[in-house]
Order: structure tokens, then sequence, then C-alpha cells
């Protein structure tokens, strides 16, 4: 049950519903559209699939309506964030390829088609690699898989199927950037000509809304420009050979280095936000460094029940900000060096500190801009928790580190054996020298997860019932629990408890109707994580059983926690645990 890398997108606030009596009944394709500000749950996806049922039978009035395939396909591809099914899943994206496909053939340079089929051919790319089960059973179910003349499906391993589509992908986007490139050189000759005797006198507002328009076409050419960026970055940690991956990568930040110079030209964008137009180059380069030694690293303290201190927050305008847009890019930029990081560990078996650091710099110019950035505080955790992971592990793996761990196992009565499974495992206790090369990485390793869990904080104070933020800080306690310093030790029941306590609060979380999505595997999983947690605590065991009884009630199965062990238990559950859990279960 492995863990992923970092979390989902997460909004800052929700835009307040209005009451039925305000909202009159839609009528038209365009009014159920708008059920999209409704954002997430079943009034939202009830609207969608009324809108889908419309277009259905308009595309079968007029099959060769461009417009009709391309809105019938866009619906289609937001109904896949309203389901937690592969199956369903795979059977939308199809659906939705299908009709961008048909589209195109009737307006083959149409930008918004372009775009639309190659996020959905990259979703789709994404579905596959982790539901090839799933994928082979539905085709045999008969649904449609079929992708045109262009169909990957049944040809090669997840993984080269994935590879596929993602090159298609990328050659769409490269596509869509050349139309958009050339429409928004000719809105910027319009609206700056060359020939002084071109220039007439406008009014003011004829000027801001030009503007505007310029910043809005700026803003869907970095969208692009991002989104090439995404698929390259998948694609080079898919591909085999490191050279290939290297290319890739390099590609990937050149998109972003020419978003920045479309982000920073000051002609494209209104007045107020030069600014903050900056790229943020050399300007956090301390802020890694900060982050290591801020703060008292032997304060933990107690979990307490997550409220928020900011109000809602308010809908912003559809105008599209500068400053936004220079986030989105360095949110990427992070992304993508985080990326790079995991393959190089990948191909070499090192860890690259220097990669750390300047994934860092880029969340913290988001952060900057946006000092309650809930996808940036997440990011920065995630990556800040990877890296305390990979040098915990990296001391697993030395001889004196084992020779500690073993020492401090053996001493601790814990009850907990920490195996070779584990990827956060026990930290060396530090050597008596103050000086030493254990001491000093066992500090560092201590700081950065302390660093982690005040990002999860923070980000859990703007979203205060986010159940994925609750998981990753019972995550994160457990993890710092295992680690053998003694500034852990001395911490190590508090820890447990919050874990605990966070693990709870991310199950109520579930029940009570979290802030995004949760799938029925999230919800598995928590239980299980809360449960190892309370293992370890002594005088739990009844809770202990009681907590893999509503496992199992929810859905676990005694094949899931075999599956678990055949396949590495992953980062937080360990293979002790699991065989316990095997048992038990068995016995329920």
């Amino acid at each position: 049950m492995k863990k992923s890398s970092g979390l989902s997108k997460f909004a800052s606030g929700r835009d307040k519903k209005k009451s039925s009596k305000e909202t009159a009944t839609p009528q038209t394709w365009e009014e159920y559209m708008e059920g999209e500000r409704y954002a997430t749950g079943d009034k939202a996806r009830r609207f969608y699939e009324k809108a889908g049922d419309m277009y259905n039978k308009a595309c079968k009035l007029n099959p060769e309506d461009s417009d009709c395939l391309y809105n019938f396909g866009r619906v289609l591809y937001i109904l896949v964030d309203f389901t937690h099914s592969p199956c369903q899943k795979l059977s939308l994206l199809n659906a939705s390829i299908e009709r961008f496909r048909s589209a195109l053939n009737y307006d083959p340079d149409n930008a918004d088609t372009l775009f639309n089929l190659a996020q959905a051919l990259q979703t789709h790319a994404e579905v596959i690699q982790d539901h090839e089960e799933e994928d082979d059973e539905d085709e045999e179910g008969g649904h449609d898989h079929s992708h045109g003349d262009h169909d990957h499906q049944h040809h090669g391993s997840p993984e080269e199927r994935a590879a596929l589509e993602l090159q298609e992908a990328i050659s769409l986007f490269e596509s869509c950037y050349a139309i958009q490139q050339r429409e928004l050189y000719a809105a910027v000759q319009e609206s700056h000509p060359a020939e002084e005797a071109d220039v007439e006198e406008k009014p003011q507002n004829l000027i801001d809304q030009e503007k505007q328009e310029l910043a809005n076409s700026a803003g869907v050419l970095i969208d692009t420009l991002i989104s090439a960026s995404q698929a390259l970055t998948s694609l080079a940690f898919l591909v085999e050979t490191v050279e290939r991956s290297q290319e890739y990568y390099k590609d990937a930040a050149c998109k972003l280095e020419v978003a920045l110079g479309v982000a920073n030209d000051k002609h494209l964008w209104p007045a107020r936000a030069q600014e903050s137009s900056s790229s943020g180059k050399g300007k956090k380069k301390e802020a890694a460094a900060e982050l290591i030694v801020e703060g008292d690293p032997e304060d933990v303290l107690p979990a307490s029940k997550p409220v928020s201190v900011f109000r809602e927050a308010e809908s912003k305008s559809e105008d599209v900000n500068q400053v936004d847009k220079i986030c989105e890019i360095h949110l990427q930029y992070s992304n993508l060096i985080s990326s790079q990081t995991d393959r190089n560990f990948q191909d070499t078996g090192r860890i690259s500190e220097a990669l750390y650091e300047k994934s860092l710099q880029h969340l913290d110019v988001v952060l900057g801009h946006f000092p309650r950035h809930v996808e940036a505080l997440c990011d920065k955790g995630d990556l800040l928790g990877a890296w305390a992971q990979g040098l915990a592990a990296f001391e697993q793996g030395s001889d004196a580190g084992m020779a500690e761990l073993e020492q401090w196992d053996a001493s601790s009565g814990s009850g907990i054996p920490l195996g070779t499974s584990d990827v956060v495992a026990a930290e060396p206790t530090a050597s008596p020298g103050a000086g030493s090369k254990i001491s000093k990485r066992a500090g560092k390793i201590w700081q950065l997860f302390a660093s982690a869990t005040r990002a999860f904080l923070s980000a859990l104070e703007v979203e205060p019932q986010n159940t994925s933020i609750l998981e990753k800080l019972g995550d994160i306690h457990w993890s710092r629990s295992l680690l053998s310093s003694s500034v852990a030790i001395k911490n190590r029941s508090m820890l447990l408890n919050n874990a605990s306590v966070y693990y709870r609060f991310a199950w109520e979380s579930c029940r009570e109707g979290s802030t995004e999505n949760v799938d029925e595997d999230q919800r598995l999983e928590i239980l299980l994580s809360w449960a190892q947690v309370l293992r370890a605590l002594p005088g739990k065991e009844d809770e202990v059983l009681r907590v893999l009884k509503q496992w199992k009630r929810y859905g676990g199965t005694k094949e899931m926690l075999v599956d678990l062990l055949e396949g590495n238990s992953g980062d937080i559950l360990q293979e002790d645990f699991v065989e316990f859990a095997l048992k038990q279960v068995r016995k329920l």
C-alpha cells in the first residue's frame, strides 16, 4: 500500500453555493455547464451528466458539429474526477478521447480541442499504469477503449502504452502552442503597432480591456507550456535509458523557461501586477538552509483538533493574474526537479541534496507570494519528508548505522521490529562526539522531519478538514517516532500519540465529508496506518482490534494484506505489522 510521492492539488477555498430558491433549474447546455461553479459533489456531477446527455443527443442529430463534439468530450473528461473506479475512469476517458478526435477531424486547428485531447491522453496514461488489472478486466467486459487510428491500448506493457500516449500528448501540446503563439503575436501587434501613424487615441477602458485580453491569451499559452512540461516530466521518469530521461527533463525545463519569459513580458500584463513579475531566481537561495536550522528541534507539540484560523477564501476573478501564473510555473518547476531527484536515486542509488534544495527554492517563491498556498505547503512537506526519509534509509544501509539500529531496537522494548522493508527505518543514535558525521546527519534528519511537520500544519490551518493533509501528518509523526536519535527517543511517546490522533481525525474527516474526494483505498489505508500506530502504544490492544474490524467492515480483505506482503508493504506500513494484521483478520 505505497503512499503517493505527493499530495493532490487542494483548493484553498470554496465558492458559496446559492440556495435552491435563488437558482433556477438549468434548461440549456450552457446553464448545465454552469454546474462547474459547484466544484465538487453530487449536485455538480448530476449537472454534468445531464449536460452530457444533452450533448449526446445533439451529436446524434448533427455528428459533424465540431463544437458539440468538443463540448461532449469536455463533459466526459470532467466526469472522470467524479469517480474512483478505474474501470469507469477508463471508460469515460476513452469516450472523451474519441469525441475530441472526432472534433479535430472537422476542425483540425482548434487549439482548445488539441489541448483537451492531450490532457485526456495524459490522464489515460496515468490510469493505465496504476490499474493494469482493472484495465484488462474492463476490456474483457466489452467497454470501448478505442483511440481511433492511434489505438495503443492493446500493445505492450502499461508503461510502454503510457509512454506512447505521453508522446502523442506532447506532440499535441506542441501543435496547440504553435497556434496560440501565432494568435498572441497577432494580438500584440494589434495592441502595440510598430508604426506611429497606426497609433490611435484610445479611451482608457478600451486600453485596459485590450491589456486584460492579452493577459488572458498569455495565460492560456502558459497553461499549454506547463502541461507540456508535466507530460515530458512523466515521460522522463518512465523511459528506461538515462540519456533519454535526461533529454526529456531538459525539454521539460525549457518549456518552463519559455513560460517564465511570457509571464515576465511587461507588454502582456496589466501594470498593477508588475511588482510581482520576478521569476524568483536567486531570491530564495538561502531558504532551504534556513529551514534546516529554524525552530527548536526538540519541540514536539501534542496534536489538537484542527480548526481553521482563516476566513473562507473569496472567489477569484476570472481574469488571468500574472502572479498566479508565475506561481503555477514554479510549482511545476518544483515537481519537475522532485521527479528528477527520484529518478536520479533510481539510476545511481545516491541522494542528490542539491536537487532537493533547488526544488525547495521554487516552492519558496510561491510561498513568498502566497504564504497560505495549500498545494505549495503540502509539496514542501512532501519534499522535506522525502529528503529526510532518504537520508534515514541511507544511514540504515551503513554498517555503523545497522549496528546502532540493532542496539536501539534491542534496548527499547518497543515491540516493533524495524526491518529492512521500512523506507524510513531507524536513524542511528548519534555518537558521543558532537562533531561526528553521524551526529550531524542525525540532527539534519530530525530537523527536516520537523520542518515538514510545520509545513503540513500550516496547510491544515487553511483546510482543517482535508483528509489527505491529516493522513500525511499521521504518516510523518509515525516516521519520526521510528528514528533512534536521542531527541526522537525522548519524544517517541508524544510522536506516537500525535500520529494516532491525526489518523483518527483523518478517519473522522472521511466519514463526515472532507474538503476533497477520498476513495476507498485511501480510507482503508488510513485505518491500517492507525491500527499500526495503536499497536505501538502500550495498552491499546483492544483499540487495535476495533480498528481492524472497521477496516474489514469497510471492505478490507485477507487478499489485500497478502498482496501487501508480496509487493512490499510500502512507505508507512511495516511488514511485521501486515503479518500481524493478517493473523488477526483471519480470526475476525
